[in-house]
């Protein structure tokens, strides 16, 4: 089998065959292989099968598991619980506050005190933490790292944060400060004089 030019050749066909996503019983079938000459074919390395983990993530890949809309209802409520009884295991918590305040949110905190602007820090509604809030007012001050622009798990949870407070009547004003940092002095001076204005 190892000197025959035309075997080598099928081997090579058949190993194409295999790696484009088809299993072994697949591949004996088509060219008529027979378990035992293929376990052969791996021995002296005329073919080369999957690993077990490379072969679940094909498997996986060609039958996705798919749950019904009640299931997925279920998953949503029970995740939903969890995350209410461990506000801490917020994901965009763990993300955003695991080395405590961001230089933007710090920066901002000696605008508004110098400002005196007087607003709750890290206020705590259901799942969600907001950066400034004036809780009476129901007004949330966002200031945003570009994480929020282009990492898509924080922008559909900023999405669906953005829906839980609007629908409670709260108002979302956000800052992103990739671009604020880049502003004029009277620039930035019309983002806190809006903040002011909001917070009347």
């Amino acid at each position: 089998m190892g000197t025959n030019g035309n075997k080598r050749k099928d081997w090579l066909e058949i190993q194409k065959y295999y790696n484009e996503g088809h299993s072994e019983t697949e591949v004996t079938k088509k060219f008529g292989v027979a378990s035992c000459t293929l376990h052969y074919a791996k021995k002296h390395g005329y073919f080369t099968s999957r690993s077990r983990s490379e072969g679940n993530k094909l498997n996986a890949k060609k039958n996705p598991r798919k749950h019904t809309q009640e299931t997925k209802d279920k998953i949503s409520k029970s995740r939903i619980k969890y995350l209410e009884e461990n506000p801490d295991k917020v994901p965009y918590l763990l993300n955003h506050y695991s080395k405590g305040d961001s230089y933007p949110e710090k920066y901002f905190k000696k605008v508004f005190k110098n400002e005196n602007i007087k607003l709750t820090e890290k206020y705590q509604i259901w799942l969600y933490q907001l950066d400034f809030a004036d809780v009476k007012k129901k007004i949330d001050i966002e200031i945003d790292g570009e994480q929020h622009y282009v990492d898509l798990r924080i922008v559909k949870s900023d999405k669906r944060r953005t829906k839980y407070l609007t629908d409670r009547g709260w108002k979302v004003y956000r800052v992103r400060w990739s671009d604020y940092k880049k502003m004029s002095m009277n620039d930035k001076r019309e983002i806190v004089n809006e903040i002011k204005e909001l917070l009347k």
